[in-house]
């Protein structure tokens, strides 16, 4: 399976060292060319890819850069994802990223979500597989993602040890925002 990590700090590096040894073949794409360079040289990643050649490629699309961003480059990676590819976002907040997006056309490849996991560490080298063991994830509009892009989504959480909750985009910025 040909999966694409989007930012190889912290978050993109430790889902990539999470799902290791699941026959995956895991290209990385990040604006930093540093930590992609280093991410290659740890092993964290197999191929160092733009967007542009790597979402056409993908089964499996991880989305873990800055919420700002995501909300702007989410649109073109649609635009460019196989129909039966699933992109995966990561993001801090949900209203922003989902609005963007909400009249896509492949709207329903799309799982919206936010880990609950991290460090005051960055980069690919404070990356480690277990991050997201035993902590929760919340997905969002899970009613809008396809059955199969909520399995893709599932399958992830599961193999990372995390387990989910579901919230609208309202509700989970509203609770992060207290904690």
């Amino acid at each position: 399976m040909e999966i694409v990590i989007i930012g190889t700090g912290l978050i993109g590096s430790s889902v990539a060292l999470g799902i290791r040894g699941f026959q995956t073949h895991i290209l990385g794409v990040d604006t930093n060319p540093n930590n992609t360079k280093k991410a290659l040289e740890l092993g964290i990643i197999d191929e160092i890819c733009s967007v542009e050649e790597a979402i056409p490629r993908a089964e499996l699309c991880i989305l873990a850069i800055p919420v700002d961003a995501a909300r702007e480059i989410l649109p073109r990676i649609l635009d460019l994802l196989k129909p039966e590819a699933t992109i995966i976002d990561m993001g801090s907040t949900k209203v922003g990223i989902c609005d963007k997006v909400r009249n896509h056309p492949k709207r329903e490849n799309f799982v919206a979500s936010h880990p609950m996991a991290g460090t005051e560490n960055s980069g690919p080298e404070a990356a480690f597989s277990d991050l997201f063991k035993g902590k929760k994830t919340i997905i969002c509009e899970s009613e809008l993602s396809s059955t199969y892009a909520l399995s893709q989504a599932h399958t992830l959480y599961k193999i990372l040890g995390m387990s989910i909750l579901y919230m609208s985009p309202q509700e989970h910025d509203k609770h992060i925002a207290y904690v």
